[in-house]
């Protein structure tokens, strides 16, 4: 057998995805569970989760489900001790809890503006954070994967000044992590996507069909990315394919950000 057929297996890791109860979230702990981790799926929505769980289980793999507001830094250090004590250590995350609260600039709410930054941002920080420690003190040399978004790279339509604050914050986190982490073996990575044809994009098109259009003409490919576009990037940055990479944004944009 070739000593590089093994570069893109997980086999027998144990991996928390966030955000795992629908769109991309679910994706990737699908296709984690797919390349042998096993999965614990986490999200606000804990029969969401457990569906996603099922879904895993049902296709052979191996996973289990876990109700958390990663926003809550008591609730998420909590649940890490839980999966450590449950499953024992943990060696790899992916943190894709997010939400959108779209409104323009001058009209945006408070509200609006500090619910979006909780759960993208600090909610990112809160599982960083407790895994980070969790695996410096289980001496794992593990994969942190941050879901960003082409929105922390360029300038998007009207209505997302917050969303688009959080995830430039995520890949400067994403960054100083992969730095600070380094002498622990710990890579951290993030993984900016364009519009994937996820429920919260749907919805948008839905409420305003031209909003495809609008997408599809900043997107040189011609189409949205498709839920098993996301797989292969995230597998190659949580498996030894990518044993030399940390610190970086992978793209996965359809050359959006080549424009």
């Amino acid at each position: 057998m070739s000593v590089y057929s093994g570069l893109f297996q997980v086999t027998g890791q144990k991996a928390i995805v966030t955000g795992a109860a629908s769109g991309l979230g679910k994706t990737l702990a699908q296709g984690l569970a797919e390349y042998g981790a096993t999965v614990s799926a986490w999200d606000l929505d804990g029969a969401g989760a457990a569906s996603t769980a099922r879904e895993i289980a049902d296709q052979g793999g191996r996973a289990s489900a876990r109700q958390c507001n990663v926003a809550d830094a008591v609730a998420v250090r909590a649940a890490v001790a839980a999966e450590i004590e449950e499953h024992g250590p943990i060696d790899i995350l992916v943190t894709s809890a997010g939400i959108g609260m779209r409104a323009p600039a001058e009209a945006m709410t408070d509200e609006q503006w500090s619910r979006v930054l909780e759960v993208n941002l600090t909610g990112t920080w809160n599982c960083s954070q407790a895994v980070g420690r969790a695996m410096i003190e289980h001496k794992v040399a593990g994969r942190i994967v941050n879901i960003a978004s082409i929105a922390g790279l360029v300038g998007l339509t009207t209505g997302n000044a917050n969303y688009a604050a959080t995830k430039g914050g995520v890949i400067a986190l994403m960054r100083t992590l992969a730095i600070e982490w380094a002498p622990f073996g710990i890579r951290v990575n993030a993984i900016a996507p364009t519009h994937f044809r996820t429920p919260l994009i749907e919805k948008a098109i839905a409420e305003n069909p031209a909003t495809l259009d609008y997408f599809l003409g900043n997107i040189p490919l011609g189409r949205l990315g498709e839920p098993a576009d996301i797989v292969g990037p995230g597998v190659f940055l949580c498996s030894p394919a990518s044993g030399m990479v940390t610190g970086h944004v992978l793209v996965v944009d359809g050359g959006h950000t080549a424009r």
